[in-house]
């Protein structure tokens, strides 16, 4: 069913597209969980339970499925929105995410009543460790892009 323009108006192409954007992401997580938690995970989010073999026969029926959602857009003219965030862009944000939960984390209190009194000190130790390996990791990112970082963090 091909149309020369769309039947939709506005709104509803918009729902369409960002619903069907929606889909793929969710696509894209079953591809994750099939592929397995990357290794060294400290929280794996699934154990494996589905046969290797049988992962492959997932992971066909996913093409399918993508091809159909685009169809279904171009069939109802329906424009997607080509808006690729840069890989660097993602990782940089998801870095700053984390360094911001580590600032959290270090302005709680630490211990029990009766603890050690080094107790909170051991803890803001170990996240400013923590901040200082994603701050590495940052520095990474940028000789990856061949960047400099002009945003210097403030601890």
């Amino acid at each position: 069913m091909a149309h020369e323009s769309s039947f939709l108006d506005e709104n509803q192409e918009r729902w369409l597209c960002v619903t069907f954007e929606y889909i793929d992401g969710l696509l894209m997580d079953i591809e994750e969980v099939l592929d397995g938690s990357p290794v060294g995970s400290a929280f794996p989010r699934n154990v494996p339970d589905i046969p290797k073999e049988k992962r492959q026969m997932i992971r066909d029926a996913i093409p399918p499925i993508r091809h159909r959602l685009v169809q279904v857009l171009d069939d109802f003219a329906v424009q997607r929105n080509h808006k690729a965030i840069p890989a660097s862009r993602t990782i940089r944000t998801n870095l700053t995410t984390i360094d911001i939960t580590l600032e959290e984390l270090k302005r709680k209190e630490w211990g029990i009543p009766g603890s050690p009194a080094g107790t909170a000190e051991e803890m803001r130790n170990i996240i400013e460790g923590l901040r200082e390996m994603v701050s590495a990791l940052e520095q990474c990112v940028d000789t990856a892009t061949n960047e400099d970082s002009n945003v210097e963090r403030k601890r």
